[in-house]
């Protein structure tokens, strides 16, 4: 198997066939990606292998977002002193169970941040935020330097820096 080909989700990609062993996130992908594309509302970027260039066999979404500092319970630091601090949400993020185990989990969050990073370039945004499926998930994203907000169960967040120096990105 090749180097990924990760482009953003159109109609052309063949994602009947994906499933990342989580019922929830293959039919997001499946039934509201595209639709979620067309409202503006994020941004569903895939994977592809040159051996079956239209097959999706790995996914993020992301989506400009905002975190109360009160409500979550940031640190200040986190914050930067805002009550309302602007960020991007990781909002999905599979891998197809053909390629699961492999180390592609981690190319693929790099893929994703790098994409969140461009548009905080842009746009601003102070944090990244993802809202862990379950512990494995979480303990995924803890690994890679997320830390979890006080008042809300599975939530984690990284700083923009954070992302840059941890990653390597920039």
């Amino acid at each position: 198997m090749n180097a990924p080909i990760s482009t953003r989700l159109t109609g052309e990609h063949d994602v009947s066939q994906f499933d990342c062993g989580n019922e929830v996130l293959n039919k997001w992908l499946q039934i509201k990606a595209l639709s979620a594309d067309k409202g503006m509302t994020s941004r569903t970027y895939v994977w592809l292998f040159d051996d079956d260039p239209t097959a999706v066999k790995a996914y993020y979404a992301i989506a400009p977002t905002s975190v109360n500092r009160a409500e979550d319970g940031l640190s200040s630091g986190a914050a930067g002193g805002m009550q309302s601090v602007p960020a991007f949400l990781l909002a999905k993020f599979a891998l197809d169970s053909s390629i699961q185990g492999r180390g592609y989990g981690t190319d693929l969050l790099i893929d994703a941040v790098s994409k969140i990073i461009g548009a905080a370039q842009v746009s601003g945004g102070r944090l990244i935020v993802v809202d862990a499926i379950d512990e494995a998930a979480f303990n995924f994203y803890k690994k890679y330097s997320f830390i979890p907000v006080q008042k809300t169960p599975g939530r984690l967040v990284m700083k923009m820096t954070t992302a840059l120096g941890a990653f390597g990105i920039g």
